[in-house]
């Protein structure tokens, strides 16, 4: 029995010390990953600097954590925990080895990474006097964990071979100047720049949310296109008259295949400059008093208003009334829809009609312009209605008189 009774806790030590290393196995400590590194420049020259970037993240978001309790040789009980962890950075440090200087950023960052997160890490290096390759390691280190060694290339004006691919390119000789409610015509020139041919090129232009429609076709295919090669393309659009003046960016969609066969996508524009024109009118002329008299100072008020798309700027009216006064008015800008008043201070002369020409200039977008219109004058002549007042006095009492002397008369 007591030869029974040993081997029974000798099984029983062994099962608890297997059930303990496979809990310790399953909560396994916090670790970190590299995620992302870029040099730039890609290809630094001896002697100069350049810019190291790495990601580390927290590629752990949880932990299980196991127990286990044996209550006897046939029975016991396993519980199970779960918890977030947090990776705690104790050092991060880029180790040159002897060939590339570290000139900032070890020792920059310890602190707290949460589950799943990720922290973007700059080095600034210096690259040895020698051509080649060379691999400087970053050390990460992981209280209570795995830490990380990383080596990351470094090109030293090294001729690395890549493959060669088409290079496209899209210009657009003259930018169009266009009124709104107009149509115009443009081309944009395809050309490949790279050093292999372009396959299923297809290029696509649109216009976006805004009020501009497209004339015709706008999307062109070329099975090849060979390197130096340009393709003119013709387009005509027609502008909303609602649209704002500006300069608008129509996109244009590229897509042709790569050497290999796969399918490459990119975006270029061409412009338009939608720029409105100005057009001056009269709206109203009026006098202030509204009716003149000879040898009488007043106001002549002309209204001028724009009635085009555009601003008109430096806007000026001239009169060559014979008067006496001011016949010269500056405006200055009239924006689309509005009018404004150009005055004049005058003083009459002699009654009667009086013909004068109205000159305006003003300029917008498209250059100068100049507006002739003839306008008259009406001058009341001076004492007219005091004439005409006495008259009439002597006319009713003449006929008052004679009344009188024919009832006389007639008495």
């Amino acid at each position: 029995m007591s030869c029974v009774s040993s081997l029974l806790r000798t099984c029983t030590v062994l099962f608890l010390l297997f059930a303990f290393f496979t809990g310790a196995a399953q909560a396994a400590g916090p670790s970190v990953i590299i995620t992302d590194h870029t040099v730039v420049p890609a290809v630094v020259m001896p002697g100069e600097y350049a810019l190291i970037s790495v990601t580390i993240m927290n590629a752990a978001t949880t932990s299980v954590k196991t127990d286990s309790t044996i209550l006897s040789s046939v029975y016991s009980v396993t519980s199970s925990e779960s918890a977030d962890v947090h990776l705690v950075i104790e050092s991060v440090f880029l180790d040159g080895r002897g060939d590339i200087m570290v000139v900032e950023g070890n020792s920059a960052f310890t602190g707290v990474i949460g589950p799943g997160q990720s922290v973007d890490l700059t080095f600034l290096i210096r690259a040895p006097e020698k051509n080649g390759i060379y691999f400087p390691r970053l050390r990460v280190r992981v209280r209570g964990g795995e830490s990380v060694i990383y080596p990351i290339p470094v090109n030293v004006n090294m001729p690395i071979y890549s493959m060669k691919t088409p290079i496209i390119q899209v210009s657009q000789e003259e930018l169009p100047f266009v009124k709104p409610g107009e149509t115009f015509q443009t081309e944009i020139s395809v050309v490949n720049i790279g050093q292999t041919r372009a396959d299923d090129l297809t290029v696509s232009v649109g216009t976006g949310d805004r009020a501009i429609a497209a004339i015709g076709p706008v999307i062109s295919s070329y099975q090849v296109l060979a390197p130096g090669t340009i393709m003119v393309i013709p387009l005509s659009f027609r502008v909303g008259r609602e649209i704002d003046p500006g300069l608008y960016d129509l996109p244009i969609n590229l897509k042709y295949r790569l050497p290999d066969g796969s399918l490459h996508q990119e975006m270029a524009v061409c412009a338009v400059d939608v720029r409105g024109s100005s057009t001056i009118a009269v709206s109203s002329v009026k006098t202030d008093p509204s009716t003149i008299t000879a040898n009488t100072q007043f106001d002549l008020i002309i209204r001028l208003e724009n009635t085009g798309t555009g601003r008109a700027t430096s806007v000026s009216a001239v009169i060559d009334i014979p008067l006496s006064g001011g016949r010269e008015a500056f405006i200055g800008t009239i924006r689309p829809g509005n009018d404004a008043p150009a005055v004049f201070r005058l003083n009459a002369g002699g009654g009667g009609d009086i013909p004068y020409t109205l000159t305006i200039r003003y300029s917008d977008d498209y250059g100068d312009h100049l507006m002739e219109q003839p306008i008259t004058l009406v001058v009341k002549g001076q004492g007219t209605e005091g004439w005409v007042f006495a008259l009439l006095i002597v006319i009713v009492f003449a006929a008052a008189g004679y009344y009188l002397y024919r009832q006389r008369k007639q008495g």
